[in-house]
């Protein structure tokens, strides 16, 4: 096993990479990755689209950028059950919605989620495959 320690370039946080290979014969060769997410997206990126597949969270700004979707260590995000995260996340994506993609500040409060956006993060559809929200996707969850 060997590590690695870089920066990721968009908001200068620690990544640590580990690397592990199996001895046997044709064993795996893997790397993980492990960083902080950030807290905001940066001063002038505006929320474009929450993308989400496998468990990790996305931002994407209107100018293209990609970047870990905004988050503070104690409100942990996660789909397609009834608890915590899920509201974490329905808060964080109203919040956004709310604002039209200004407001990408972590932390929103539970009371703050519409419930239509947590209906969609406690449901099964949101917890399949990759899926991607836009901006207007948000807006129109709140509007049903």
């Amino acid at each position: 096993m060997c590590r690695r320690a870089f920066y990721d370039p968009e908001f200068g946080l620690p990544v640590v990479a580990k690397h592990f290979k199996s001895w046997r014969e044709g064993g795996t060769d893997q790397w993980t990755y492990q960083t902080y997410a950030p807290l905001d997206l940066r001063p002038d990126d505006t929320f474009n689209r929450f993308i989400t597949g496998r468990g990790l969270f996305w931002a994407r700004a209107d100018k293209g950028m990609l970047s870990i979707l905004p988050q503070r260590n104690a409100l942990g995000y996660n789909i397609g059950y009834s608890g915590g995260g899920p509201y974490a996340l329905a808060a964080y994506l109203t919040q956004v919605a709310d604002t039209d993609g200004q407001n990408t500040t972590a932390g929103a409060s539970y009371e703050q989620a519409h419930p239509a956006i947590v209906a969609w993060t406690q449901s099964s559809a949101a917890d399949r495959g990759t899926n991607e929200l836009t901006l207007s996707d948000l807006k129109a969850m709140q509007q049903s």
